[in-house]
Protein backbone atom coordinates (compact mmCIF):
# COMPACT_ATOMS: atom_id res chain seq x y z
CA UNK A 1 0.00 0.00 0.00
CA UNK A 2 2.64 2.58 0.75
CA UNK A 3 4.59 1.77 -2.33
CA UNK A 4 1.33 2.43 -4.44
CA UNK A 5 0.30 5.51 -2.65
CA UNK A 6 4.56 6.98 -2.88
CA UNK A 7 3.96 6.18 -6.85
CA UNK A 8 0.85 7.80 -6.93
CA UNK A 9 1.82 10.76 -5.20
CA UNK A 10 5.07 11.22 -7.26
CA UNK A 11 3.13 10.68 -10.75
CA UNK A 12 0.46 13.43 -9.40
CA UNK A 13 2.70 15.88 -8.42
CA UNK A 14 4.60 15.32 -11.73
CA UNK A 15 1.25 15.86 -13.68
CA UNK A 16 1.22 18.79 -11.36
CA UNK A 17 4.38 19.80 -13.26
CA UNK A 18 3.57 19.46 -16.38
CA UNK A 19 0.01 21.43 -16.01
CA UNK A 20 2.62 24.66 -15.08
CA UNK A 21 4.60 24.05 -17.24
CA UNK A 22 1.53 24.51 -20.18
CA UNK A 23 0.12 27.34 -18.13
CA UNK A 24 4.13 28.95 -18.44
CA UNK A 25 4.36 28.20 -22.45
CA UNK A 26 1.08 29.29 -23.18
CA UNK A 27 0.12 32.92 -20.25
CA UNK A 28 -2.26 34.01 -22.29
CA UNK A 29 -4.84 31.19 -22.48
CA UNK A 30 -7.08 31.41 -19.56
CA UNK A 31 -7.23 28.65 -16.94
CA UNK A 32 -10.50 27.83 -15.19
CA UNK A 33 -10.29 29.50 -11.07
CA UNK A 34 -10.61 25.82 -9.97
CA UNK A 35 -6.86 24.93 -11.11
CA UNK A 36 -6.02 26.88 -7.53
CA UNK A 37 -6.56 23.76 -6.31
CA UNK A 38 -4.74 21.75 -8.30
CA UNK A 39 -1.69 21.32 -5.75
CA UNK A 40 -4.05 19.76 -3.13
CA UNK A 41 -5.19 16.94 -5.02
CA UNK A 42 -1.00 15.49 -5.09
CA UNK A 43 -0.98 17.08 -1.16
CA UNK A 44 -3.78 14.77 -0.49
CA UNK A 45 -1.99 11.79 -1.44
CA UNK A 46 0.91 13.09 0.06
CA UNK A 47 0.00 13.58 3.81
CA UNK A 48 -1.06 10.23 3.48
CA UNK A 49 2.02 8.65 2.34
CA UNK A 50 4.16 10.78 4.71
CA UNK A 51 1.72 8.96 7.55
CA UNK A 52 2.47 5.51 6.33
CA UNK A 53 5.76 6.96 6.16
CA UNK A 54 6.46 8.34 9.33
CA UNK A 55 3.96 6.82 12.18
CA UNK A 56 6.16 3.34 12.64
CA UNK A 57 3.78 2.31 15.86
CA UNK A 58 6.89 2.21 17.69
CA UNK A 59 7.59 6.03 17.39
CA UNK A 60 8.15 8.33 14.55
CA UNK A 61 10.77 7.64 11.02
CA UNK A 62 12.25 10.84 11.08
CA UNK A 63 15.32 9.69 8.40
CA UNK A 64 16.59 11.69 5.66
CA UNK A 65 13.72 11.09 3.33
CA UNK A 66 11.26 10.89 5.38
CA UNK A 67 12.39 14.97 6.52
CA UNK A 68 12.93 16.01 2.75
CA UNK A 69 9.32 14.58 1.90
CA UNK A 70 7.98 16.63 4.73
CA UNK A 71 9.55 19.54 3.71
CA UNK A 72 8.06 19.27 -0.15
CA UNK A 73 4.66 19.10 1.24
CA UNK A 74 5.00 22.01 3.32
CA UNK A 75 6.21 24.12 0.98
CA UNK A 76 3.34 22.86 -1.62
CA UNK A 77 0.82 24.01 0.92
CA UNK A 78 2.71 27.07 1.18
CA UNK A 79 2.91 28.28 -2.21
CA UNK A 80 -0.42 26.72 -3.06
CA UNK A 81 -2.11 28.69 -0.25
CA UNK A 82 0.17 31.60 -1.78
CA UNK A 83 -1.36 31.53 -5.35
CA UNK A 84 -4.67 32.00 -3.76
CA UNK A 85 -3.40 36.23 -3.95
CA UNK A 86 -0.91 36.25 -6.20
CA UNK A 87 0.11 34.34 -9.33
CA UNK A 88 3.07 32.26 -8.81
CA UNK A 89 3.27 29.44 -11.47
CA UNK A 90 6.95 29.77 -11.56
CA UNK A 91 7.37 29.21 -7.79
CA UNK A 92 4.51 26.56 -8.06
CA UNK A 93 6.57 24.62 -9.95
CA UNK A 94 10.10 24.24 -8.71
CA UNK A 95 8.12 23.21 -5.43
CA UNK A 96 6.14 20.66 -7.29
CA UNK A 97 8.97 19.45 -9.10
CA UNK A 98 11.28 18.96 -5.91
CA UNK A 99 8.21 17.28 -4.00
CA UNK A 100 7.71 14.87 -6.91
CA UNK A 101 11.79 13.60 -6.61
CA UNK A 102 11.92 13.58 -3.15
CA UNK A 103 8.42 11.19 -2.66
CA UNK A 104 9.59 9.27 -5.71
CA UNK A 105 13.09 8.81 -4.21
CA UNK A 106 11.73 7.55 -0.97
CA UNK A 107 10.85 4.31 -2.85
CA UNK A 108 14.48 3.75 -2.64
CA UNK A 109 15.79 1.61 0.85
CA UNK A 110 16.59 3.39 3.73
CA UNK A 111 17.36 2.49 7.08
CA UNK A 112 14.76 3.76 9.56
CA UNK A 113 15.61 6.33 12.17
CA UNK A 114 12.55 6.34 14.31
CA UNK A 115 12.03 8.63 17.56
CA UNK A 116 9.99 7.69 20.47
CA UNK A 117 8.49 11.33 21.04
CA UNK A 118 4.80 10.70 22.41
CA UNK A 119 5.05 12.79 25.32
CA UNK A 120 8.05 14.65 24.56
CA UNK A 121 6.18 18.06 24.34
CA UNK A 122 9.85 19.73 23.91
CA UNK A 123 11.44 17.59 21.33
CA UNK A 124 7.84 17.30 18.81
CA UNK A 125 8.14 21.30 19.00
CA UNK A 126 11.59 21.31 18.43
CA UNK A 127 11.45 18.86 15.43
CA UNK A 128 8.65 20.52 13.93
CA UNK A 129 9.84 23.84 14.33
CA UNK A 130 13.21 22.76 12.57
CA UNK A 131 11.35 21.20 9.37
CA UNK A 132 8.99 24.39 9.15
CA UNK A 133 11.40 26.69 9.31
CA UNK A 134 14.14 24.57 6.57
CA UNK A 135 11.01 24.17 4.29
CA UNK A 136 10.08 28.38 4.77
CA UNK A 137 13.64 29.00 3.84
CA UNK A 138 13.87 26.27 0.83
CA UNK A 139 11.02 28.23 -0.42
CA UNK A 140 13.05 31.31 0.58
CA UNK A 141 16.22 30.59 -1.25
CA UNK A 142 13.41 29.12 -4.74
CA UNK A 143 12.31 32.65 -4.53
CA UNK A 144 15.49 34.38 -4.46
CA UNK A 145 16.62 32.54 -7.52
CA UNK A 146 13.37 33.86 -9.06
CA UNK A 147 13.89 37.46 -7.99
CA UNK A 148 17.67 37.09 -9.48
CA UNK A 149 16.21 36.07 -12.81
CA UNK A 150 13.64 38.66 -12.95
CA UNK A 151 16.27 41.17 -12.12
CA UNK A 152 18.72 40.03 -14.58
CA UNK A 153 16.24 40.43 -17.37
CA UNK A 154 15.19 43.47 -16.72
CA UNK A 155 18.62 44.91 -16.78
CA UNK A 156 19.35 42.91 -20.34
CA UNK A 157 16.12 41.77 -22.05
CA UNK A 158 12.93 43.43 -20.45
CA UNK A 159 10.83 42.34 -23.47
CA UNK A 160 11.74 38.58 -22.30
CA UNK A 161 10.05 39.04 -18.99
CA UNK A 162 7.73 36.29 -18.70
CA UNK A 163 4.36 37.97 -18.54
CA UNK A 164 3.16 35.52 -15.56
CA UNK A 165 6.23 36.99 -13.17
CA UNK A 166 4.98 38.97 -10.15
CA UNK A 167 6.29 42.45 -9.97
CA UNK A 168 9.55 42.68 -8.38
CA UNK A 169 8.70 44.64 -5.71
CA UNK A 170 6.28 42.00 -5.00
CA UNK A 171 8.83 38.92 -5.09
CA UNK A 172 11.27 40.77 -3.01
CA UNK A 173 8.41 41.40 -0.43
CA UNK A 174 7.57 37.95 -0.56
CA UNK A 175 10.97 36.89 -0.05
CA UNK A 176 11.25 38.73 2.47
CA UNK A 177 8.26 37.34 4.95
CA UNK A 178 9.67 34.12 4.02
CA UNK A 179 12.70 34.69 5.90
CA UNK A 180 11.65 36.77 8.64
CA UNK A 181 9.15 33.89 9.44
CA UNK A 182 12.04 31.46 8.61
CA UNK A 183 14.28 33.22 11.06
CA UNK A 184 11.68 33.30 13.93
CA UNK A 185 10.68 28.94 13.43
CA UNK A 186 14.59 28.41 13.29
CA UNK A 187 15.48 30.43 16.33
CA UNK A 188 12.50 29.28 18.32
CA UNK A 189 13.69 25.31 17.09
CA UNK A 190 17.32 26.41 18.48
CA UNK A 191 16.44 27.75 21.78
CA UNK A 192 14.18 24.32 22.27
CA UNK A 193 16.97 22.06 20.95
CA UNK A 194 19.16 23.30 24.46
CA UNK A 195 16.20 22.35 26.44
CA UNK A 196 16.43 18.88 25.43
CA UNK A 197 17.55 16.27 27.79
CA UNK A 198 21.62 16.43 28.10
CA UNK A 199 21.75 13.03 26.59
CA UNK A 200 19.81 13.38 23.68
CA UNK A 201 21.72 16.93 23.19
CA UNK A 202 24.56 14.85 23.53
CA UNK A 203 23.41 13.10 20.43
CA UNK A 204 23.44 15.54 17.99
CA UNK A 205 26.52 16.05 15.74
CA UNK A 206 28.46 19.55 17.09
CA UNK A 207 28.76 20.69 13.28
CA UNK A 208 24.88 20.25 12.92
CA UNK A 209 24.07 22.81 15.93
CA UNK A 210 27.26 25.14 14.81
CA UNK A 211 26.27 25.58 11.22
CA UNK A 212 22.42 25.83 12.46
CA UNK A 213 23.16 28.86 14.92
CA UNK A 214 25.81 30.44 11.77
CA UNK A 215 22.85 30.14 9.28
CA UNK A 216 20.33 31.87 11.44
CA UNK A 217 22.84 34.10 12.68
CA UNK A 218 23.92 34.99 8.78
CA UNK A 219 19.92 35.41 8.30
CA UNK A 220 19.26 37.91 11.26
CA UNK A 221 22.10 40.06 10.05
CA UNK A 222 20.87 39.80 6.53
CA UNK A 223 17.15 40.87 7.12
CA UNK A 224 18.31 43.49 9.45
CA UNK A 225 20.15 44.81 6.78
CA UNK A 226 17.51 44.62 3.99
CA UNK A 227 15.55 46.27 6.74
CA UNK A 228 17.75 49.23 7.20
CA UNK A 229 18.66 49.67 3.49
CA UNK A 230 22.40 48.72 3.93
CA UNK A 231 21.01 45.73 1.10
CA UNK A 232 19.55 45.92 -1.41
CA UNK A 233 17.05 43.85 -2.56
CA UNK A 234 18.93 41.92 -5.25
CA UNK A 235 22.18 41.12 -2.97
CA UNK A 236 19.69 40.27 0.14
CA UNK A 237 18.43 37.45 -2.22
CA UNK A 238 21.87 36.62 -3.01
CA UNK A 239 23.03 36.31 0.46
CA UNK A 240 19.90 34.30 0.80
CA UNK A 241 21.01 31.90 -0.78
CA UNK A 242 24.63 31.52 0.75
CA UNK A 243 22.89 31.48 4.27
CA UNK A 244 20.77 28.39 3.01
CA UNK A 245 23.41 26.32 1.98
CA UNK A 246 25.47 26.88 5.31
CA UNK A 247 21.92 25.76 6.81
CA UNK A 248 21.66 22.52 4.18
CA UNK A 249 24.97 21.40 4.94
CA UNK A 250 24.33 21.30 8.53
CA UNK A 251 20.48 20.25 8.76
CA UNK A 252 20.51 17.45 5.45
CA UNK A 253 24.37 17.07 5.65
CA UNK A 254 24.32 15.74 9.02
CA UNK A 255 22.05 13.45 8.26
CA UNK A 256 23.28 12.53 4.98
CA UNK A 257 26.54 11.40 6.39
CA UNK A 258 25.00 9.76 9.45
CA UNK A 259 22.22 7.46 8.07
CA UNK A 260 24.46 7.06 4.36
CA UNK A 261 28.03 7.24 5.35
CA UNK A 262 28.67 6.23 9.23
CA UNK A 263 24.98 4.00 9.19
CA UNK A 264 24.04 5.54 12.37
CA UNK A 265 20.12 5.53 13.34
Amino acid sequence: MALLINILTGLAYLALAGFLIHRIQHPQKDVPEWSKWLPFVPAALHVYSLYLAIETGNGQNLSLLNTLSLTGFIIVVLIAVYRFRHPTPHLMLYTAIFAGIVVLLSLTPEKPQVLPLKGNTIGILHIWLSVISFSLLLAAALQSVLVLVLNKKLKSRPAAIHPLLPPLLQMEQFLLDLVLAGVITLGAALVLGFMLPSEVLAEQSLHKIILSALAWFSFCTFLIGYKTSKLSGIRFARLTIIAFIILTIGFVGSKLVLEYILQRG
